[in-house]
């Protein structure tokens, strides 16, 4: 049986809440990110830039 040890040196120094704040963080940026790279992709062109930009204010929302 695991004495914890493992597990506490994968999480940034700190307490655990902090740790998962950090690791929501992360993910939240990386999704930000995906939904940029798709909008900019070639099949999404017709869209308006107002348009792209409804859609990301919805994404962030839907994030919080």
């Amino acid at each position: 049986m695991s004495d914890g040890n493992f597990n506490r040196s994968l999480l940034p120094k700190g307490e655990l809440s902090a740790g998962i704040k950090v690791g929501k963080a992360q993910m939240r940026t990386k999704a930000e990110e995906a939904f940029d790279k798709i909008l900019k992709r070639e099949e999404l062109s017709y869209l308006s830039a107002e348009q792209k930009q409804i859609l990301e204010d919805l994404f962030r929302q839907a994030l919080r």
